[in-house]
């Protein structure tokens, strides 16, 4: 997959998720980018992102985005809470997961893409900021990385 989006000049999504609770699955995904990707220079997007802050940051240096889902929201979410309390917010982005992953308080429920808000109201709880700045922020963000002229702006 990466050598087909290298040839056709586009970032690549990468969903790391480990098996157990060790870090292991995040080392090796960090360091294929780094051996298989990295050099491309088109970057990509860290998909559901569940990790630490210092993961977070290799990926940032290879050009990456960051987008945090519903497990931002879940009570044993703190370690991706404080990962989110460190990305650039111009290198953030927020999504659903869906149908997996729903937010608090729709836990246990079908995940909906409306459910994004909640995912914007956690971040912007940790960074001091309204659910409405996270989410225009995170949908500028969007339309820049993936070059969708005419878009970077709200309306």
């Amino acid at each position: 997959q990466m050598e087909l989006a290298r040839a056709a000049k586009l970032p690549i999504v990468i969903h790391c998720r480990p098996s157990d609770k060790s870090d292991n699955a995040w080392e090796d995904c960090l360091a294929l980018i780094g051996l298989h990707w990295k050099s491309s220079g088109l970057g990509g997007v860290l998909h559901c992102f569940t990790s630490t802050w210092p993961h977070a940051k290799r990926a940032l240096d290879m050009e990456f985005m960051i987008s945090f889902a519903g497990n931002v929201t879940f009570p044993k979410g703190q370690q991706i809470r404080d990962s989110a309390t460190h990305v650039p917010l111009d290198r953030m982005l927020i999504e659903t997961d869906s149908p997996f992953l729903a937010p608090v308080p729709y836990r246990g429920k079908r995940n909906e893409p409306a459910f994004v808000k909640e995912v914007a109201r956690q971040i912007g709880e940790s960074r001091r900021l309204s659910t409405e700045e996270v989410g225009t922020l995170t949908s500028q963000n969007f339309h820049r990385f993936f070059s969708m002229p005419g878009r970077e702006k709200s309306s």
